[in-house]
């Protein structure tokens, strides 16, 4: 009986751990909610600089609590919290309502679109959130995965025209709709270590150039954390476009089983 009563008050202080755990991750990804705020606040305030570093932790934050929740198993422990509808609540703000106003308020596009291309996004973001399945096997996003947030990032660093931003962002308005694949660069299966590593790179490079746009950083810094920037911005475009070969290939094994069976 003694036995019996240890082991269960084992299991019950195991659960307890776990419960608390889950409860933690979710906290952990409700700060990021916090971090729309704050980003908000300093975007009103002109304060690009600092509205974009809030919307950089709630990135880094939401590249690990969804590992984090699948390891605690939240969905067991936590089961009256819908973390994905969480997730998607704070997603929806960061990636794509704060940098449609950072958009808007900063001055990145020509009068004439300044709300058009925001409402446009806003619109066409809701209903990608909204459908059942935006992933393949491999955790890939059909078409632009309205990263619109990552896309802010690159046009303050690179501080170009009015008038590119505005054909830039257009641009990735319709590759929505083209059936192009994006890889997700932390639950992916396909080329995994490398993809890790490159996610990382960027993540370091982008904070050093965004870094560089308050401090003025040393060329010896900047020059490598572009040419870092390009490498691993090429190696994700690499996987997009690697993606119509695939299809492609894809179809003509199909077309070539259907003769086969039809000889």
């Amino acid at each position: 009986m003694d036995k019996l009563k240890i082991e269960q008050h084992r299991q019950i202080s195991k659960t307890s751990i776990l419960t608390l755990a889950a409860v933690g991750v979710h906290l952990l990804t409700s700060f990021g909610i916090v971090c729309s705020f704050l980003s908000i606040l300093k975007v009103f305030e002109g304060d690009l600089n600092l509205g974009l570093l809030w919307l950089g932790i709630a990135l880094f934050i939401d590249s690990i609590d969804g590992s984090l929740a699948r390891k605690v198993d939240v969905s067991k422990f936590t089961p009256n919290i819908n973390g994905l509808m969480m997730d998607s609540i704070v997603d929806y703000i960061n990636y794509i309502l704060i940098p449609c106003l950072i958009f808007y308020t900063g001055g990145f596009l020509l009068q004439s679109f300044e709300i058009f291309l925001p409402a446009a996004i806003l619109v066409i973001s809701l209903f990608s959130y909204s459908r059942i399945s935006v992933l393949d096997d491999d955790f890939r996003y059909l078409g632009f995965p309205v990263a619109w947030n990552i896309v802010a990032v690159y046009l303050y660093i690179f501080d170009l025209s009015q008038l590119a931003n505005t054909v830039i962002i257009s641009i990735f308005i319709v590759l929505k709709f083209v059936p192009l694949k994006y890889v997700h660069p932390f639950r992916t299966k396909r080329h995994r270590e490398p993809t890790l590593i490159f996610t990382a790179l960027w993540f370091i490079s982008i904070g050093l150039l965004c870094l560089n746009k308050m401090l003025a950083l040393n060329a010896g810094i900047i020059i490598p954390a572009n040419i870092v920037l390009a490498i691993a911005t090429l190696y994700f475009v690499c996987l997009t476009l690697a993606s119509v070969f695939e299809g492609r290939a894809i179809k003509r094994q199909q077309i070539s089983r259907r003769s086969s069976m039809s000889t």
